[in-house]
């Protein structure tokens, strides 16, 4: 299991918290995705062996949000 945290800068809301933890958590592979709207941070624990970090970035681009890993 590997634990990423990435910055989300553009969110601002409860309501880009539910859509990014939505999409992300959609992924197969993923054990919990939690968004920090203060912090504008997504921290992710999933299993390396069958999600790529780039999978995490994408499932927050389709929820219309960019992210950057910290």
């Amino acid at each position: 299991m590997n634990t990423v945290t990435y910055s989300v800068p553009d969110m601002s809301c409860a309501h880009c918290k539910v859509r990014i933890e939505s999409e992300v958590n959609k992924l197969t592979g993923i054990q919990n995705a939690n968004v920090d709207v203060d912090d504008k941070r997504l921290t992710v624990s999933f299993d390396n062996n069958t999600l790529q970090e780039d999978s995490i970035v994408d499932a927050v681009n389709e929820a219309g949000y960019t992210a950057e890993k910290v």
